[in-house]
């Protein structure tokens, strides 16, 4: 009797110890901020290509009981090249004079989220992102934060459960140029605008 109850305390301990950690992967588009600045004389416009980008998400769960997750996060997305075509308009001449760059970015994160385990899984959260940027041979470092939301669905399983959904995230803050602005500005005010795509794993 104290074996078998031995036993079930074991498993018992084993099962809440299965939805500790979690590993993720996100797969999605990325979309760019099209930052402008301009007078009565000139202007200049910049736009990126849309991405498709993967990152890494870890996580631990501060609170797992019953549908309520609450988890401290931390991501890593590698770097990322698109094109940036920079329109430079020349209003009394009437000239326009197209230029193209590579725009190079990547970011860790750290943060929170919560999640609501029914039927279909929902989730919200917040993660403070330091994001690298390159270009116009620059480098600068972007910290802020975004929010993250989540909708998709988990299979329980004995020792692991496996989930997938949709996942939605945007910055809280952007930044603008004018005139006046330099390089390093120039690459925040370009920086990732959103990001739209699949966030699947396991829960461990």
């Amino acid at each position: 009797m104290q074996k078998s109850a031995l036993v079930f305390a074991l498993l018992g301990s084993l099962s809440l110890s299965a939805q500790s950690f979690e590993v993720g992967v996100f797969a999605g588009r990325q979309a760019y901020k099209s930052p402008s600045t301009g007078d009565s004389f000139s202007s200049t416009s910049a736009s990126s290509d849309s991405k498709t980008v993967l990152g890494l998400r870890l996580g631990y769960a501060l609170l797992d009981l019953g549908p309520a997750l609450l988890q401290v996060t931390a991501g890593f997305q590698p770097e990322t090249t698109t094109t940036v075509t920079t329109t430079e308009t020349q209003n009394i001449l009437h000239t326009v004079t197209v230029n193209k760059a590579d725009y190079k970015s990547s970011h860790y994160a750290l943060g929170a989220m919560a999640n609501f385990k029914a039927m279909v899984a929902v989730g919200a959260g917040v993660e403070y992102r330091f994001e690298s940027l390159k270009g116009y041979d620059k480098t600068t470092t972007y910290a802020r934060p975004w929010v993250r939301a989540t909708l998709g669905m988990a299979f329980p399983t004995l020792m692991v459960k496996p989930f997938i959904g949709l996942e939605a995230a945007f910055p809280l803050t952007s930044k603008s140029v004018d005139n006046n602005s330099n390089t390093e500005d120039a690459l925040k005010a370009m920086a990732p605008k959103s990001q739209i795509g699949l966030y699947g794993g396991i829960r461990f």
